[in-house]
């Protein structure tokens, strides 16, 4: 997946760090979520919804749009400069997602503490009709360390 997004504010070095950490992320490249742009404690991604991610009736299942939800929130306070994992969130499911839709995610930050962050997203339509919105706490780990790699899996 090319990495074609708009900094709208942040840090350059942390720009790229985000962007280019987000591409090798597993989850992400198959669902061919993308991020749109970044700016200070905001976030935009955006997805086409394909058939795979469908359920019975055509409509695509409300867990890939609570992971565009959860990314979106997710990188809205890594825009901040600040690592996380979720501790809660909510969904608000408002219209059904056909399969083929491409859809845009907007996440944003309404409180980043030292040990935890208050975030919100929206996912819109192709036509721009609020499908579904979210709200969020994270954990806030700690600052985004840019000379360094996130760990992977848990350590012994």
């Amino acid at each position: 997946m090319d990495i074609l997004a708009e900094n709208r504010g942040i840090d350059e070095q942390l720009f790229h760090a985000i962007l280019t950490e987000s591409k090798s992320m597993p989850a992400l490249q198959t669902m061919g979520i993308a991020i749109n742009y970044l700016g200070p404690g905001t976030a935009g991604l955006k997805m086409v919804c394909e058939h795979k991610f469908a359920n019975h009736l055509g409509l695509i299942h409300g867990a890939v749009i609570s992971a565009l939800i959860d990314n979106a929130m997710g990188y809205s306070i890594e825009s901040l400069g600040l690592r996380c994992v979720t501790l809660d969130m909510n969904l608000n499911y408002i219209l059904p997602i056909y399969e083929g839709t491409e859809v845009r995610v907007e996440g944003y930050v309404l409180h980043a503490g030292k040990k935890t962050a208050v975030t919100e997203a929206s996912v819109y339509t192709n036509t721009g009709k609020l499908a579904a919105k979210g709200r969020g706490t994270f954990y806030v780990t700690g600052p985004f360390k840019l000379d360094s790699k996130p760990k992977k899996g848990l350590q012994p």
